[in-house]
């Protein structure tokens, strides 16, 4: 049996889901190749953030995931003695991306949501209980051979690129025998998952960092009646005794007893950061996991393999529908790997706060940081050099959804396109060849909005891209009939030119 789509996804875990339904909103033919049957049924990821759920809304499915969430209040990190040495509070109002800064959720619960809205699109077919075999390519394309659970006649999708999301373990990155990087941080801890019988007085609606030498320990509120606390493990311990119910009732001690709760589920994970280089060999492109992990210290591990969907997704697009050359999707990895690599090399930062084991070394990191308290904020990578005016320093970065005069959040009005937004008299002055540019791009005029957002860039006008990042700004007419060249059926649009 032989058949095609134009896009071929190898796993259908959060990442893989988003990216199908991204091009199934784009009408792009998707096969999804899924080695097991049935979602995990057990909380893994339990952090997004505002810019994850803006990607969820831009398929249609945040108001689908919200019930599924809890807008997390912020982080405070306290000593052996409780003292608060760092704190890192989250807005409980919606932020810049109108949605809140912060939410816990339940990863089974968002996965169910990604799957349902898989069948809206007729033309995406999921496969699932089926295990890779071999990745073939050739100049026009590229061939994915899998087996069905319990057959032994491999069947065979072709399509024009494979975009392998199937996790730390990775069969698509062991067959294009790309290498890890180890960025380090490498330390066992066991994550223990509770579902509550009843409110326990003194467990935050947050989530606190316990940075005990002794035994750092998380603990996080999440998603109803779930809580999570997460030990570190100590030299000399006993695993299969720490994992034991009586183990882990001793751990949670501090806190709660047998009858509080129940546990869902006790395992030891290894946090560490590694990156994969390259993501991509010819039409085989890795994302999530696949070509990144990292400490859960930020949260931001699966909001980064949701990111490389958005990121990926409106290229694909472009290149299959030929509006773009195939080297726009050399912009992907450059630039989502920088992103990623500041976002692991700041989990490793804020890890060695809390896995700080030696006294005398905590010690002094509460005496540097309990003089304050201090205050973290989120960090806010750019892109790496890639599809936007490298030279100035707003563009990389993502831009806000406002709300615009009409009541419309601007994702809303935008859709799936780039857009100009700015100065009406601006936009309205360009020359003929600029707004011939922005036709062949299908590029969305958003006159006389966002003006605070403007102010902030100190910019009269500012391109985004579909993935709401900035191409760039202008605050003249020659600036923008200038940066407007760098859309990909732009005049400059030789993307090794902006490596």
């Amino acid at each position: 049996m032989s058949n095609y789509s134009d896009v071929i996804i190898v796993g259908l875990g959060p990442t893989g889901a988003t990216l199908a339904n991204l091009l199934g909103t784009f009408g792009l033919s998707v096969t999804v190749i899924e080695a097991i049957d049935e979602t995990f049924p057990l909380p893994r990821a339990t952090h997004f953030d505002g810019e994850i759920m803006r990607v969820l809304q831009s398929i249609g499915l945040a108001e689908e995931a919200l019930p599924f969430t809890h807008v997390n209040p912020g982080m405070t990190f306290v000593n052996l003695n409780r003292e608060v040495i760092l704190s890192w509070p989250r807005p409980d109002t919606v932020g810049p991306h109108n949605w809140h800064p912060s939410y816990r959720f339940h990863q089974p619960a968002l996965e169910a949501v990604l799957r349902k809205g898989l069948d809206r699109f007729a033309q995406v077919s999921i496969r699932t209980g089926c295990e890779l075999v071999s990745v073939v390519q050739s100049e026009d394309g590229v061939q994915a051979q899998f087996i069905a659970r319990g057959k032994t006649t491999p069947e065979v999708v072709n399509g024009q690129y494979l975009i392998g999301c199937d996790g730390g373990r990775s069969p698509v990155r062991g067959i294009l025998d790309v290498p890890l990087e180890d960025l380090g941080s490498h330390e066992k801890w066991l994550v223990v998952d509770l579902i509550m019988n009843r409110e326990v007085e003194g467990l935050t609606d947050g989530t606190v960092q316990f940075c005990d030498p002794l035994r750092p320990t998380t603990y996080m509120r999440c998603v109803g009646q779930r809580r999570r606390w997460e030990f570190m493990v100590m030299p000399g311990d006993d695993i299969e005794a720490l994992t034991s119910p009586e183990g882990v009732w001793g751990l949670l001690s501090p806190w709660l007893v047998p009858g509080d709760a129940q546990i869902e589920r006790a395992v030891t994970y290894m946090f560490h950061g590694v990156i994969a280089h390259p993501w991509r060999r010819s039409r085989v492109m890795l994302a999530g996991d696949a070509a990144h992990q990292m400490p859960p210290f930020l949260g931001q591990g699966l909001c980064a393999g949701l990111r490389d969907a958005s990121n990926l997704a409106w290229k694909l697009d472009w290149v299959i529908k030929g509006r773009a050359s195939a080297d726009l999707l050399d912009t992907y990895e450059q630039e989502r790997s920088a992103h990623v690599r500041a976002t692991i090399e700041h989990a490793i930062e804020v890890g060695e706060i809390i896995q700080t084991i030696d006294p005398e070394q905590a010690r002094e990191r509460d005496a540097r940081l309990g003089q304050g308290p201090r205050k973290m904020s989120s960090l806010v990578p750019r892109l790496g050099a890639g599809l936007h005016q490298a030279e100035d320093s707003s563009a990389g970065f993502i831009f806000a959804q406002p709300i615009l005069a009409s009541g419309v959040p601007l994702d809303e009005f935008v859709g799936s396109n780039f857009a100009v937004i700015g100065d009406r008299q601006l936009l309205d002055s360009v020359s003929p060849g600029t707004r011939t540019l922005w036709d062949i791009n299908g590029v969305v005029r958003v006159p006389d909005e966002a003006q605070q957002y403007l102010d902030e860039l100190n910019a009269k006008a500012v391109i985004i891209r579909p993935d709401r990042y900035i191409l760039a700004v202008a605050n003249s007419v020659e600036a923008l009939d200038h940066v407007s060249t760098y859309l990909p059926g732009g005049d400059e649009n030789e993307h090794s030119r902006r490596r």
